[in-house]
């Protein structure tokens, strides 16, 4: 990084396509080029902090960054971030006559031919597998209806590491069919969703092991904060009424319906991943000790707070500021644990509950216009700085729960009672200070907002690790942070210089 808003980086003069042409600058660059220009036609937002990608010659490149960012944070939202999470690397060949008809159409575009150009790019099933031109360790050699056949790549650097010729990729219909070919021993490995219900764990093979132990799915109830919505008023528009509701909740009578899979979230709101918080592994666990938990079932403070916004009791049954009977609307309960469980402790303790399941395309309209109090919410995000990334907490938790963007939290950090008044804050422009200073004054104070204003309460969490059977494979060398830390680390295993997944027969 040669200064604060500009990383430079060079490209392996090693790598080839498949077609023996050498992977060069101009690839890495027309991707990008494409991909902003399609996210900010019509006055968009560009996704990532690359202002412009200068190709200084086959094998060099200079990017430019719209803010100045600290270099942990200016890799991870540039290389890292791009090639993590977009594509999985990069797949548009410069030369290639349509990837260059389709960018430089892009790029000298506007209006209705702009509009028209994103649709055929964006609707185009290019190229087909069979003629694709792939850079990996295996290329495609055969496509059938639900199976991909790979084969090794001869000319790729790592080749000579990799002891086994071929594998087969095959794609289920639904993801729950992963399960029995693995244990039946037809698949060698699955990409995710274990471990599996303890009912099912006795059928697994004796040399059945995890890998990606690292990654986790979260379970959340999302509030409706209310900001910019219009035509509906939430019942929990307020954070003490959001408070109120996580109070009565009571996570512990969850526990006994989560059939061995899931677990409780033990820690207190913060978006901080669950195995962070029980590893103890970041000095975020620290300062999060003495924030308040809420999920203890405490009706005592919980009636505390909605008395403090006007609401009353009268015979057992909760009220609100206008005399009317207090009643949250919650969508799409049925398959989630933890709204079963909170459904029944609200009744308990007064509060009216309208449950509605609804299909997927009415979830989504209402959701995005508002018209609830509380929904379910899934997340895959790991990993402590991901938790926070603005794509995520800006761009997407923001239109989901409608939080206000700038927020008064009580001060310091860990005192609700705010013995030293409050501080007011602008989400985004704290996480983005906090990437460009790595500074974890940001990262306590981001943490005690979603403690205090509460957009979501995590509630459940489960390991999304990969199997492997290793009577068969092994990770041999392989970086213990790529092994359980990485969506692909099978495929990323085989890409690597001082390790690699090996075939033991």
């Amino acid at each position: 990084m040669t200064d604060s808003t500009t990383l430079e980086t060079e490209i392996s003069d090693e790598w080839t396509w498949h077609n023996g042409d050498p992977l060069v600058a101009q690839d890495w660059a027309m991707q990008w080029e494409m991909e902003i220009a399609i996210s900010t036609a019509d006055g968009g937002d560009n996704p990532t902090p690359m202002e412009e990608i200068e190709v200084v010659d086959d094998h060099f490149l200079r990017i430019h960054l719209n803010s100045e960012l600290s270099e942990i944070f200016a890799v991870q939202n540039t290389i890292g971030y791009y090639h993590g999470d977009i594509g999985r690397g990069i797949f548009t060949k410069h030369d290639d006559d349509q990837w260059s008809e389709w960018h430089e159409q892009l790029l000298n575009s506007e209006g209705d031919e702009l509009q028209s150009v994103i649709e055929d790019v964006t609707t185009t099933s290019y190229p087909n597998i069979e003629e694709g031109i792939g850079q990996g360790p295996f290329q495609v050699t055969e496509v059938g209806d639900d199976t991909v056949l790979m084969e090794k790549y001869e000319d790729h650097p790592r080749a000579d590491d990799i002891n086994f010729d071929e594998f087969e990729l095959w794609v289920p219909g639904e993801p729950g069919e992963r399960v029995q070919p693995y244990v039946n021993g037809i698949v060698n490995a699955v990409p995710g969703g274990y471990p599996i219900p303890e009912n099912q764990r006795n059928q697994l093979p004796d040399t059945h092991s995890l890998y990606r132990e690292g990654r986790t799915t979260n379970s959340l109830f999302c509030f409706n904060n209310g900001t910019g919505v219009e035509g509906y008023d939430s019942a929990v528009e307020s954070a003490n009424v959001r408070k109120a509701v996580s109070h009565v909740y009571d996570k512990q009578q969850t526990k006994g319906i989560l059939k061995g899979v899931k677990k409780l979230f033990d820690g207190p709101p913060c978006r901080i991943p669950g195995p962070t918080i029980e590893e103890g592994s970041h000095p975020s666990t620290d300062w999060i000790e003495d924030f308040p938990r809420y999920g203890q079932n405490d009706t005592e403070r919980a009636s505390e707070l909605l008395r403090q916004e006007g609401y009353e009791q009268d015979s057992g049954e909760w009220l609100t500021p206008d005399g009317d009977r207090f009643e949250i609307n919650i969508l799409n309960p049925a398959e989630h644990e933890h709204l079963q469980v909170l459904i029944e402790n609200l009744k308990d303790f007064g509060i009216a509950v309208d449950s509605e399941n609804v299909d997927a395309a009415t979830l989504d309209a209402r959701r995005q216009s508002g018209e609830y109090d509380i929904i379910p919410d899934g997340s895959s995000a790991n990993g402590v700085f991901a938790m926070w990334s603005p794509g995520l907490v800006v761009d997407w938790i923001q239109t989901l729960t409608n939080y206000e963007p700038e927020a008064e939290i009580p001060m310091p950090v860990g005192d609700p009672d705010g013995s030293s008044g409050t501080k007011t804050i602008n989400i985004a422009d704290h996480i983005d200070q906090w990437m460009t200073t790595d500074d974890d004054e940001y990262h306590k104070e981001l943490t005690w907002w979603w403690n205090q204003t509460l957009p979501e309460y995590e509630a459940l969490y489960e390991p999304d690790a990969g199997a492997l059977n290793t009577a068969n494979f092994e990770f041999d060398n392989v970086p213990d942070p790529i092994v359980n830390g990485v969506d692909d680390a099978m495929y990323i295993s085989l890409k690597m210089e001082e390790g690699t997944l090996r075939y033991k027969n």
